[in-house]
């Protein structure tokens, strides 16, 4: 049972390790252009596995921002996480060890909530699932920015070959695979909505940093009340 669970992990990660790759090597490229080393690009991908997270660090590294800058803006970046993992919760308690889930949580990011959030509808989580679905997204990702850290000069204007919109893209699909109800759709709807609201009213330096996080909290605060009319 273990083993397949691990291998269905495994198997749910693959449309995230091909979105990972295009962005793995665009990061890759862009940190080799900013001056860091091959292994320090990797490195960063092991310890850090953040693509948002890391892709600010380049920019402010470009920008010739401190340290303490860097370190900041991926706190407040990735405060979504601490909601995504609360969210979690019902679903993995009694089911998977603490010990285990905790350690295997440091795989979470958007791609693998979503897909996990999406299994975990129909199927009770484990920790070989966890595991399969996480660590071979993290290994994608890592390779990939291995891959990019070594193309390095080679690529030129990594512009040009349109890796911008992975991203973005990626996370379109993600989020048409989850939306099942009308419901859905108008809290996706609403939560852009909220995003792109707060964006222009907020000057760039501060609502870059929050309005994904404020959008996020509006949204799923109305998909509560939505789901107790239900």
């Amino acid at each position: 049972m273990q083993k397949q669970e691990l291998k269905q992990g495994i198997k749910d990660s693959i449309p995230i390790i091909l979105g990972y790759i295009p962005l793995g090597i665009a990061f890759g490229l862009l940190a080799n252009k900013v001056g860091m080393s091959v292994i320090q690009a990797t490195l960063m991908s092991v310890l850090c596995f953040t693509g948002a997270g890391q892709y600010i660090a380049i920019g402010i590294m470009q920008a010739g921002g401190a340290v303490f800058t860097i370190v900041l803006a991926n706190v407040l970046v990735n405060l979504r996480y601490l909601l995504f993992s609360t969210s979690m919760v019902p679903y993995l308690k009694g089911k998977v060890p603490t010990a285990a889930g905790t350690l295997l949580s440091y795989g979470l990011t958007d791609e693998t909530y979503a897909v996990a959030m999406n299994r975990y509808q129909n199927h009770a989580p484990t920790a070989s699932y966890m595991a399969g679905l996480n660590l071979s997204s993290h290994v994608g990702w890592i390779a990939s920015t291995l891959l990019g850290a070594l193309l390095g000069s080679y690529a030129g204007n990594t512009d040009r070959l349109g890796l911008g919109f992975a991203l973005p893209a990626m996370y379109i699909c993600l989020l048409v695979f989850m939306i099942k109800r009308k419901s859905d759709v108008l809290v996706a709807l609403s939560s852009a909505l909220f995003c792109l609201l707060i964006g222009y009213l907020v000057p760039a330096t501060m609502g870059n940093l929050f309005n994904i996080i404020i959008a996020t909290v509006a949204g799923a605060s109305l998909g509560v009340l939505i789901g107790e009319r239900d």
